[in-house]
């Protein structure tokens, strides 16, 4: 585990399966890890890492095991590629999120291109002014050294999606720079 790392979640509550159901995805949320999580989580306590995500109501940085409290499933994909300080670019560009609020809008905006089949409320209609949500995080931060996580931009990229669309987790999946480093 590596700082810069995508954690893909499968959560269980009832905005992750909304989010689920509506994308089409196997998860409903993604974070980034800031500093190395253990391979192996028999006592979650030891060696904890910590991660940033935007979650309800704000980004917050927190250890990675109240991260995955209560969720059914989750992976954490590395970039074999990255050297150290593309790896800190990436964290350095989330924290600059950090404590913004939670972006209501863009979940909204996202859910009516599902509803509709659609990219038309993400991407052609002006944007409803905001913080990020989960994926939207994480995309800008890889986008801040040069790097993608999916055919989307930022502001219609979902943790998972349903062909023919493609979200981070069938993004990281299928490209051969990325690994399934831990699963749980």
């Amino acid at each position: 585990m590596k700082p810069g790392d995508l954690i893909l979640v499968r959560g269980t509550d009832q905005l992750s399966l909304d989010i689920m159901k509506a994308t089409g995805g196997r998860f409903s949320h993604v974070a980034i890890a800031v500093c190395p999580i253990p391979l192996s989580l028999s006592d979650p306590n030891e060696n904890d890492g910590i991660v940033i995500e935007a979650v309800m109501p704000r980004v917050v940085t927190r250890p990675f095991h109240d991260s995955i409290l209560g969720v059914d499933y989750w992976e954490i994909w590395s970039n074999k590629t990255l050297v150290d300080y593309q790896r800190w670019a990436i964290v350095a560009a989330a924290c600059l999120y950090s404590a913004e609020d939670y972006g209501y809008g863009k979940i909204l905006e996202q859910g009516l291109d599902c509803v509709f089949d659609t990219a038309l409320f993400t991407e052609k209609m002006p944007q409803v002014r905001g913080c990020p949500i989960c994926s939207m995080l994480a995309c800008l931060s890889y986008n801040e050294i040069g790097l993608r996580l999916g055919p989307e931009g930022a502001r219609s990229i979902a943790p998972s999606r349903a062909a023919p669309y493609i979200g981070i987790a069938e993004f990281v999946a299928g490209n051969a720079d990325y690994e399934c480093v831990a699963h749980q």
